[in-house]
């Protein structure tokens, strides 16, 4: 019965012990914080992943909102609030810079447009100039709303066949993973879409490289806002480790380009 009681009250000893060690070796993490970021919905894959390191490393709480770059804008600016923007296109920081809203900005990678053709659609789309064909469903993103819908417009104006290909155009897609989905799932022949979004579909979208001459890569950036509830601190914090080395890497694992990587390559 001693015996019994002395092993209990050994393991007891220990445990109480190991606690002990646990919580000495283990600073408590202060000063955690709630932040706000806001995100395009086409960087959602690198985005959740980073977002879970970063909270696993320093206690934050990061609340992502994702939306088309246009969308996220007019909601920043409506309701005058968040802590970061992380739109997939730089002229969407500098629209919020010009109205005193960004306090400062990291670059991050590069939103490289392809066209992506439905796998079923192939062996009849294997060009741009294929886009014109009549009796081609494509898809394209909204201007207003999307980045990848002003460089859309912006591909199309170069290409001197802008009316043929808009005449094909079936449906207007408010973000870029909306437009991904649509071609995937055959809803539409072909869409332009960013790089990333079809390496994620690679069993269904089949890509088609569009010529550098007719379109400049935007710059997925990382901007800290200006605003009565920014937590500057924080906030740029969650931006620097948004623009590390290590996040470059994530961004690149996921289908986006390195900044370095020059136009054509």
């Amino acid at each position: 019965m001693e015996k019994k009681r002395f092993l209990r009250q050994y393991i007891l000893t220990l445990l109480i012990f190991a606690l002990f060690i646990f919580t000495v070796s283990t600073p408590e993490i202060t000063n955690a914080k709630d932040l706000h970021l806001f995100a395009a919905a086409g960087l959602r894959q690198p985005t959740d992943q980073l977002i879970e390191l970063f909270q696993n490393r320093t206690g934050h709480t990061v609340y992502v909102d994702y939306g088309g770059s246009g969308t996220l804008l007019a909601r920043i600016k409506a309701s005058g609030r968040g802590d970061a923007y992380m739109p997939a296109a730089f002229s969407y920081i500098e629209k919020l810079e010009s109205s005193g809203r960004i306090h400062t900005y990291r670059k991050v990678a590069l939103n490289v447009p392809v066209i992506g053709v439905n796998i079923n659609k192939a062996n009849v789309l294997s060009s741009f100039e294929d886009l014109a064909k009549p009796g081609v469903r494509l898809a394209l993103g909204d201007p207003e709303a999307m980045a990848f819908g002003k460089i859309a417009g912006q591909i199309l104006q170069n290409s001197g066949i802008h009316d043929q290909i808009i005449n094909n155009v079936v449906v207007y897609g408010s973000t870029v993973k909306q437009l991904a989905l649509y071609v995937a799932q055959g809803d539409v022949d072909a869409s332009i879409i960013g790089r990333a979004d079809a390496f994620q579909h690679a069993g269904d979208i089949r890509i088609i490289q569009i010529s550098p001459d007719l379109y400049k890569p935007e710059t997925i950036s990382v901007a800290v806002l200006k605003s009565d509830n920014t937590e500057p601190a924080e906030a740029l914090e969650l931006m620097e480790f948004l623009s590390s080395p290590e996040a470059k890497q994530i961004f690149h694992k996921f289908g986006f380009m390195d900044l370095a990587r020059q136009k054509g390559e």
